[in-house]
């Protein structure tokens, strides 16, 4: 690796290279007229080209989360990186004053309480040198973001949020060259194109499911497409994240984009990790090594790393667990569990005596919630999926093995399913990403091959990437019944199943859109990054002891129809080798 610096040491660097180091004293000019030219060196040292385009042009960047009936946590980053005197303000009037250092890498969240319930408010964020001389200074001010309360728990209110996952992976980055024209005829270019998509449609708030980094992937300035030619990353970047300042500069890259930073400033999130935010199909305690790391690293040293870098550039409270649940009026309460903190290792997913994925205290805390939810609809977030196989041999990631016996980490899923089954809690529906491909999953005890037959069937809409390489769809496995209602990706259209296509093959990049009306009928949508719908899925309220009425409606080919294709496919591949 090349030595790195952060933007502030490259803009001091710059201004001794030039003698022009008086100008350091008044770093409000400095910050200014400097920092966007240092953030062209960002990534490379001193031997980045002339064309390589800043990470970023924005002066304080800014994103709202963990909005609630009365409160929302307020996230910004002073990218002048100087230390700064820091003011948020809400509709209009100061609300809060703080500072930021290097510490935190000029990164602050403000806690904001005592807000009105299903409210519009307005914010936006102002940085003031610290040190500067000068007696009179303008602010660097961010744009005026937006956000709405969510509503309190009686109230039946429509809604509507998105959820997404895996961006910037497998080398596939900030694309100056990426254009797409939506659905609505609107022509869209450059960079993280769906969050234009998703920002036309006014949701609510976003669930960010996990990597959402990919700090374990290099992002090279060309890489070659699979079907041909070749794809600009511009910027890009170099390296792999093993330290705190690495896995910081993992989150500028992707906050960098124009369309990313627009989506943010006016769409609240909730953010979840997954493997990539740290490495892939990581767990606890891990020692990692080749290719891609010194020979015995510990993967906790990772995890420390990326856990602070994801606490500083997320709105997440200090000290706040990443699992948590939150409820938006009547009808809506979503739960966020963390997969990967408390799992054990991966090659014990397939012995037959259970094996943690949650761990004891985060499954009771589930179960607890659920069953005393009120609301009409309990939406598990789950960044892994139940019935999706993922991982390799020995390295099973999610909870299913492609073994019929139940065998590793589902037992603690047979274990929920049970105490959903015996408490007759319904509305359960999971929403769920990672493997790079849309699908509906459905898991029904009559097509249950594992010997437990006694849980409601449940459904599961998985989405993705928004931005990453596809592959898939993957295996399923049937210990619980599970079987694909609807499936896209690479192979269904005629490629390699683990073909990593780029994002510009569009039809294979989605979103997940849901939406609750008063009368709390769910609408789940998978969509693509175009806008064209996938998917449509409607659910009615369920009622206890019985079932919930549904209607499906497949945008593009039925899943009989993919299965098949996939089905002649795979043996056209197998009798071919």
């Amino acid at each position: 690796w090349r030595p790195r610096f952060s933007y502030h040491a490259k803009t001091v660097l710059l201004a001794v290279l030039s003698s022009n180091f008086k100008t350091i004293v008044s770093s409000m000019w400095f910050s200014r007229s400097i920092y966007l030219i240092s953030s062209l060196l960002l990534h490379s040292g001193f031997v980045l080209s002339q064309d390589e385009l800043p990470i970023t042009t924005t002066d304080v960047f800014i994103q709202s989360g963990e909005v609630s009936v009365d409160s929302i946590i307020i996230m910004a980053r002073c990218n002048s990186e100087v230390d700064s005197n820091v003011a948020l303000l809400l509709n209009g009037e100061v609300n809060q004053e703080d500072a930021v250092t290097s510490a935190t890498d000029f990164t602050i969240s403000f806690k904001v309480e005592g807000l009105e319930s299903n409210t519009e408010y307005t914010y936006q964020v102002q940085c003031t040198d610290a040190l500067s001389f000068e007696a009179r200074q303008e602010p660097l001010s961010s744009v005026v973001g937006s956000f709405k309360t969510a509503s309190a728990a009686d109230d039946a209110v429509p809604l509507s949020f998105v959820w997404v996952a895996d961006l910037a992976g497998q080398g596939w980055g900030r694309n100056p060259d990426m254009a797409i024209t939506t659905t609505g005829g609107k022509t869209v270019s450059g960079g993280y194109v769906v969050f234009d998509t998703m920002e036309d449609l006014k949701p609510d708030f976003a669930l960010f499911q996990g990597d959402m980094i990919y700090a374990d992937g290099s992002i090279p300035p060309t890489k070659p497409i699979p079907t041909g030619g070749n794809w600009t990353n511009n910027p890009s970047k170099d390296f792999v994240a093993v330290t705190l300042d690495e896995f910081r500069d993992n989150w500028k890259y992707n906050h960098g984009d124009d369309k990313m930073q627009s989506f943010l400033a006016m769409t609240p999130i909730f953010v979840q990790w997954d493997d990539h935010e740290v490495t892939n199909n990581w767990y606890p305690n891990e020692v990692l090594g080749d290719p891609l790391y010194k020979e015995g690293l510990p993967a906790n040293t990772l995890f420390e790393n990326s856990l602070q870098a994801l606490y500083e550039f997320n709105p997440i409270e200090d000290g706040a667990s990443i699992f948590r649940s939150q409820t938006f009026g009547k009808h809506l309460e979503i739960f966020f569990p963390d997969y990967r903190s408390f799992r054990d290792p991966n090659a014990e997913n397939q012995e037959p005596d259970p094996s943690a994925m949650m761990g004891e205290e985060q499954m009771q805390w589930l179960k607890d919630g659920l069953s005393s939810s009120t609301a009409t609809w309990k939406i598990i977030s789950s960044h892994d999926p139940f019935g999706i196989v993922t991982g390799g041999e020995g390295d099973r990631d999610s909870f299913g093995n492609e073994l019929p016996e139940i065998l590793g980490r589902e037992h603690e899923l047979k274990d929920l399913l049970a105490f959903i089954y015996d408490n007759d809690i319904t509305g359960v529906v999971s929403l769920t990403s990672d493997v790079h491909f849309t699908a509906h999953v459905n898991m029904d005890p009559s097509r249950a091959e594992g010997g437990f037959t006694d849980f409601k069937p449940l459904d599961e809409y998985c989405i993705g990437p928004i931005h990453a390489g596809s592959f898939g769809p993957n295996f399923m496995d049937t210990s619980f019944g599970a079987q694909y209602e609807y499936e896209l990706g690479p192979l269904t259209l005629g490629f390699e199943r683990w073909a990593n296509l780029p994002p510009s093959e569009f039809r294979l990049q989605s979103f997940g859109h849901a939406s609750v009306d008063e009368e709390g009928e769910l609408t789940i949508k998978l969509i693509g990054i175009d806008g064209e719908v996938k998917l449509e899925k409607k659910l009615s309220p369920e009622q206890p002891g019985g079932g919930g009425g549904g209607s499906e409606n497949p945008a593009g080919a039925p899943s009989m129809v993919l299965s098949v294709f996939a089905f002649i496919a795979a043996m056209a591949t197998l009798f071919a080798s």
